[in-house]
């Protein structure tokens, strides 16, 4: 879908108002607009010597970063929900933001969790517009580890344009279908209650036709209902494990219903669940260790982020309660990149004290 078919709906925001959802939307248009114009520009000009590869190649790297920014950006300006955009649910673009940093953002002077360092260095007979080789020198206490990454920019950019594509629909379904009345909000509050597979299909089906939202959509809401699935389908020998499955799968239908009642403007119920006790554990761990393992929460449930599992091993060394550990273990043997999704945001939901 064109950029320009929101163009209606950014010419009617006030800019005088006092609401800042209105400028931020104008601005995001304007960054997508822009990148769009670099894309064409790094596509089209063929550059010979390496300073102008570079310069490009930065420029696109930064460009793709700031516009994933303002995709974000305008649903929450235009719809004030992130609803409709998910882009970490694509692996090429999820990887932008560490390439990004890599390479454009820090690559002289990285820090990682309990000091350790790492250094950028781009491969210079291997720089051209279609691709680029950098390695990473990783110094952690007396360790040194090189990481090599090669990037090739075509399916960074296919990917960003099909992204792109799918979200600037879903924005324009939401903003076509703002008056929409339904009963999913009624039918989820039920699927809270029961946690029953068909509800739950027939929930998704009706949402997907009601927006008129394609399979390929990313819309939060398939992506709640997804994580939902593995959970009722999710099931475990060990006690404190089930519980916990069963929190995560009551606290992602609590998210769809509120996700419903606001595409609706309507407000309902608090679908408050109680916290189990292995998860209050934890809670009562990180209370105790806040200030050196806080930091360590930030990755914790990305399965992919260079920092994972080492910031995982660091959270096991304060040595918590064996109950904890278990489902830190857990976490560090499993290759579900859901799963550990799952359980490692419901641990990132500690909240730290003032």
């Amino acid at each position: 879908m064109s950029l320009e078919k929101l163009k209606m709906y950014i010419d009617q925001l006030d800019k005088g108002k006092n609401d800042s959802h209105s400028i931020r939307a104008m601005s995001s248009y304007d960054m997508i607009k822009n990148t769009d114009l670099m894309i064409k520009r790094y596509c089209e000009q063929d550059q010979s010597d390496q300073g102008s590869i570079l310069l490009d190649v930065f420029g696109l790297l930064q460009g793709l970063f700031v516009a994933i920014d303002a995709l974000y950006d305008l649903a929450i300006g235009l719809t004030q929900y992130k609803y409709h955009i998910n882009i970490n649910q694509n692996p090429v673009l999820h990887e932008l933001k560490y390439i990004r940093n890599d390479i454009v953002g820090h690559p002289t002077h990285r820090t990682y969790h309990q000091g350790g360092m790492g250094f950028s260095i781009l491969k210079p007979n291997m720089i051209s517009k279609e691709k680029i080789v950098y390695q990473t020198y990783i110094y952690q206490k007396n360790h040194m580890e090189i990481k090599e990454k090669e990037v090739i920019f075509k399916p960074l950019l296919e990917n960003y344009q099909s992204e792109k594509e799918i979200i600037l629909k879903n924005i324009y379904q939401y903003l076509i279908h703002s008056e929409t009345k339904t009963n999913i909000p009624e039918k989820l509050f039920n699927l809270y209650e029961t946690l029953n597979l068909d509800i739950l299909n027939e929930v998704e089906k009706e949402f997907r036709k009601t927006y008129e939202l394609e399979e390929n959509s990313n819309h939060r809401f398939f992506w709640r209902a997804n994580l939902l699935r593995t959970l009722i389908n999710w099931h475990e020998q060990d006690d404190d494990l089930n519980q916990l499955i069963m929190y995560m799968s009551k606290v992602q239908v609590s998210k769809m219903y509120d996700m419903a009642l606001d595409m609706e403007h309507r407000t309902g119920a608090d679908l408050y669940t109680e916290i189990p006790t292995v998860l209050s554990k934890f809670y009562k761990f990180m209370r105790r260790n806040e200030k050196d393992a806080l930091k360590l929460l930030s990755y914790i449930h990305d399965f992919d982020h260079p920092l994972h599992h080492g910031d995982l091993l660091a959270l096991m060394m304060l040595m918590p309660p064996k109950d904890v550990n278990k489902i830190l273990m857990y976490i560090r043997k499993e290759t579900s990149e859901e799963k550990v999704f799952l359980i490692g945001s419901a641990l990132r939901a500690y909240r730290p004290k003032n």
